[in-house]
């Protein structure tokens, strides 16, 4: 059964490269990730980049820290829209790519992601740096992990960035539906990790019409080459889906979105230590989406026990457009003079 999903999933993929390739022209090789940057140290599937900033560019380095369940390069899409072009022009910048995780990180649970491996990224900029602390943006579900490594460790994040960060999992719509009548015990058993294309596939059931929208778009837009450009660079996006390391995924499933751990201060890493809110000290900015169906308006507060700084801004577009849409300009540039301030 799996062999032959596997099957399919080459199929699919061949047909989406098939269809880039006819529609792409000229940009059939546009790069995944458009600023300059390279890997300064690598663990496993897992990598830190540094990216290219203006001769001159100083201060306290900036972590990105993107979601588990695509690749970061929604962040840096085109030239034009790039939170990471952005950012790089006032302050050095490192984002940890999770690579193409599969079987052999599947017992890995996620606390190795938010805690272990954030922490490793966060001692090598401090080294490199000469810096106490580093400032964070978190996207999604990285989001997530980046405000769960602020409270486990303090006393290293200055500014916290939450992007459509899901914290408060108790009203998180229909993915906690789909979260509470997912099989998760029979996916522990037999499953090494969650395959990417059917992550992938499953996002079309979230909104039907969503191919039928995006295709009238084509329709009516394809003479624009500015939005060809960018149609292309997020088809190619689309197409390039991660795997979600099996132990990492049941957690996330049943302790963040079942059981709502993180929100009530109850979260624990595998080696015991306490995820608590009360203990954050970084001035936080909850950066989240009015239209987002994927991490809902409720979702990204957070909890009562959590008395330090946060400010709020609401950007009216939905959880990829807050990266690439008409409204992105204005969410990076509320991101970044958060953080210059």
């Amino acid at each position: 059964m799996i062999a032959n999903m596997d099957t399919i999933a080459q199929q699919l993929d061949a047909i989406s490269e098939h269809y880039l390739r006819q529609t792409a022209g000229e940009l059939d090789t546009y790069p995944r990730g458009v600023t300059p940057r390279e890997e300064v140290w690598r663990a496993g599937n897992v990598s830190l980049l540094r990216f290219e900033s203006p001769e001159g560019v100083e201060g306290q380095p900036i972590l990105i820290v993107p979601s588990l369940i695509n690749r970061w390069y929604v962040l840096d899409i085109t030239e034009e829209v790039s939170f990471i072009r952005e950012f790089a022009q006032k302050r050095p910048v490192y984002l940890i790519d999770w690579g193409y995780p599969g079987a052999e990180v599947g017992h890995l649970p996620l606390s190795h992601y938010y805690h272990r491996s954030i922490k490793r990224a966060v001692r090598f900029m401090r080294r490199e740096h000469g810096c106490e602390k580093v400032d964070m943006l978190g996207y999604c579900i990285g989001g997530t992990m980046a405000y769960a490594f602020s409270c486990l460790e303090p006393d290293m994040v200055d500014h916290l960035v939450l992007l459509t960060a899901p914290i408060d999992f108790k009203d998180s719509g229909i993915f906690g539906t789909y979260a509470d009548h997912f099989p998760t015990e029979e996916f522990k058993q037999s499953m090494d990790f969650m395959p990417g294309w059917l992550l992938a596939f499953s996002f079309n059931f979230v909104q039907p019409m969503g191919t039928w929208q995006k295709t009238k778009m084509f329709k009516d837009k394809f003479e624009s080459k500015g939005f060809m450009k960018l149609y292309n660079a997020m088809e190619r996006w689309i197409a390039d889906p991660v795997s979600y390391p099996g132990k990492a995924y049941y957690h996330m499933l049943t302790e963040l979105y079942k059981e709502n751990l993180l929100s009530q201060g109850k979260l624990k890493t595998a080696e015991g230590l306490l995820v608590d809110p009360a203990a954050r000290r970084s001035k936080a900015l909850i950066l989240n989406a009015g239209k987002d169906h994927i991490a809902p308006l409720c979702t990204t507060q957070l909890p009562q026990s959590d008395k330090a700084p946060v400010k709020q801004v609401t950007i009216p577009s939905g959880h990829i457009g807050i990266t690439t849409g008409r409204n992105s300009k204005d969410a990076s540039k509320s991101a970044l003079e958060f953080i210059m301030n």
